[in-house]
């Protein structure tokens, strides 16, 4: 073999093990980022679309990073796809055409001779115009064959299982929506279950929005492209979800009279519930790069969405609102309203700011999220 063919076997295997390497990180053993080719792809064609959505209105935003996910998932198997095609190509290539029997009709240009007959191989055509004469040719030909069958085996598997994990995501924040009363009503979620002067099934609550957010982390470390699905109602994503159940947590603790509720203040599970969103916030956020410590680009669209460390005149503002709604309720505030705002503002600030960053990635802006000035954003 002269100096072009080897380099031709040395990419064509590259190309293969690239693939490999890509199949095993993304589908086998996925860790909460895919493989590099998958991981590449992903992410230039969502901040690519994400680029331009962010000089549209919100609601023409929304609509086209809704189209990325769909997207995202045929066009990472036809790369890949093309990818295998190509590599195996490369490798029948300085075999062509003394190591393969050839119809004369159908002689052709080398390289072309080679894509085709990789083509029709890996999708198991066989026209018969073109077949293998030496053995290992013949065994290349039908390890070619044997992947194509399981990579398809593969994506079918792998896209059920992706659409029943969205489905989850789906069932989790109608869930939560319908509880905060169609918003971001946190205090409303909580005069919900307040019946006869005392909360009823919090505790039962706490413990299924934890096990949900154990699931969804789960759900997106199993397939990393559900980053990419972008839920067209802000409701149903989950910065929403994230923002519900930490801003719950620090409601009970801050604004409850922690001795006529201290049952329900000091609940394990209401501790299991904080703790379990704040891990599920960090894996997330690191996972798409916008973890603690990561640096937002200058040039980033919507950087002006990221609030600052401190809000105290927006916490405050929200903090006595909740106030009003559990007085008006009925509800027993602590003896101490200062300390409460204390206590609020601190774990506010223990959380906002990366999650305000994770939503911005997705998509959202924070008032979105939040709802803060009015509700109604939150409930669009």
């Amino acid at each position: 073999m002269n100096a072009l063919s080897w380099a031709s076997t040395v990419l064509g295997t590259g190309l293969l093990g690239l693939v490999v390497v890509d199949v095993f990180r993304t589908i086998l053993h996925s860790r909460g980022r895919s493989g590099p080719v998958t991981e590449a792809l992903t992410r230039a064609f969502w901040r690519l679309v994400r680029s331009a959505a962010f000089g549209r209105s919100r609601v023409v935003r929304h609509r086209l990073l809704s189209y990325v996910g769909p997207l995202l998932l045929p066009g990472t198997v036809a790369t890949l796809v093309t990818l295998l095609i190509l590599g195996y190509s490369l490798l029948y290539w300085p075999h062509l055409p003394t190591g393969f029997n050839i119809q004369q009709k159908a002689q052709s240009a080398r390289s072309i001779e080679a894509l085709y007959f990789s083509g029709i191989t890996f999708t198991t055509l066989g026209y018969g115009d073109i077949s293998p004469r030496s053995a290992p040719m013949r065994l290349l030909a039908l390890t070619e064959a044997l992947t194509g069958f399981g990579f398809i085996s593969l994506a079918v598997a792998y896209l059920v299982s992706l659409t029943s994990a969205l489905e989850r995501k789906r069932a989790a924040a109608l869930s939560y929506y319908h509880q905060a009363r169609q918003g971001a009503d946190v205090a409303g979620l909580l005069i919900h279950y307040f019946v006869a002067g005392r909360f009823i099934g919090l505790e039962s609550i706490f413990a299924n929005a934890a096990r949900d957010l154990q699931g969804l982390l789960e759900s997106h470390i199993e397939h990393p492209l559900i980053h990419y699905f972008h839920p067209i109602h802000v409701h149903k994503s989950l910065p929403r979800m994230l923002f519900l159940v930490l801003e719950a947590c620090a409601v009970t603790r801050a604004c409850l009279d922690t001795q006529a509720y201290e049952a329900l203040c000091r609940h394990p599970e209401l501790r299991t519930l904080e703790e379990t969103g704040r891990h599920v916030l960090s894996e997330l956020a690191a996972a798409v790069g916008v973890g603690k410590g990561a640096a937002i680009a200058d040039d980033e669209p919507g950087r002006e969405g990221v609030p600052t460390i401190e809000e105290p005149e927006r916490w405050r503002q929200r903090y006595e609102g909740t106030l009003r709604r559990l007085r008006t309720a009925g509800v027993r505030l602590p003896a101490d309203l200062e300390a409460g705002w204390r206590e609020y503002r601190h774990r506010r600030h223990g959380w906002e700011l990366e999650l305000a960053r994770f939503a911005l990635y997705l998509g959202y802006d924070w008032d979105e999220v939040t709802g803060d000035g009015d509700l109604r954003l939150a409930a669009e």
